[in-house]
């Protein structure tokens, strides 16, 4: 998880969590202005040399909200778009229709944009197709931020899945606190959301280790409980 105040910093701070062994990097929701502003050249020699994949936020490009994946050998692997479009996006950019999911290093990771993570379909569907790891941009306001994080924790609770959320650091308005929620068991055997890393309201970066395996039979067992329905009206 990444909180940049602006390009040079993004860099730097991108590079010292490669060097520590990051596998793949999160950035927030328009933590630049404009697209034109993401290093992404940098962003791919830095994702070829340490091997990792990078996600460099996500952004307006004219037409939708995107966020590009940078693969482990430097190359664009694709792009997911923002399904929901929040307040006067909606006025000038298209939604996307559909949700992606890759696979690296034997995890299943899905995207989603901000505002996507309120819908509950979403991340259900991408559970159905066995994601592991949902990987959140986001840019919320700090007056929001106590019923994101609700938003966030629930989703890891109906899914029981983790979820890495990137928010923006850019004061006074965006407070930044990203944060890393897995799924775990109490000795009662009730399942919690257990917060496994968060950042301050500062510009700087958290590496959070998440081993899936962990939570696997959590998974699986709320697979089998989830069943296709219709609804009758009477």
């Amino acid at each position: 998880m990444i909180q940049p105040l602006e390009v040079k910093s993004a860099i730097l701070l991108v590079e010292k969590a490669l060097k520590e062994g990051a596998d793949l990097v999160l950035l927030p929701e328009k933590w630049t202005k404009n697209i034109e502003d993401v290093p992404l050249v940098e962003f791919q020699k830095l994702a070829k040399r340490y091997t990792a994949y990078i996600l460099p936020g996500a952004f307006e490009d004219g037409v939708s909200v995107i966020t590009p994946i940078i693969d482990d050998s430097g190359n664009l692997k694709g792009i997911a778009k923002k399904i929901h479009l929040f307040n006067e996006e909606k006025l000038r950019l298209i939604p996307g229709n559909e949700a992606v999911l890759f696979t690296y290093r034997g995890i299943r990771f899905g995207i989603l944009i901000c505002y996507d993570i309120d819908f509950p379909e979403v991340a259900r569907e991408l559970f159905s197709k066995g994601v592991e790891i949902i990987l959140v941009p986001s840019k919320v306001r700090g007056n929001g931020l106590d019923i994101w994080n609700e938003f966030l924790r629930i989703r890891v609770l109906e899914n029981r899945i983790g979820i890495v959320n990137a928010n923006v650091y850019s004061p006074p308005d965006f407070p930044g606190r990203s944060v890393a929620i897995i799924p775990e068991q109490r000795q009662d055997g009730i399942v919690i959301p257990k917060v496994v890393g968060e950042l301050g309201s500062e510009e700087g970066y958290m590496i959070v280790d998440i081993d899936p395996l962990k939570y696997m039979y959590l998974r699986g067992d709320r697979l089998k409980e989830y069943v296709k329905f219709t609804v009758k009206e009477l």
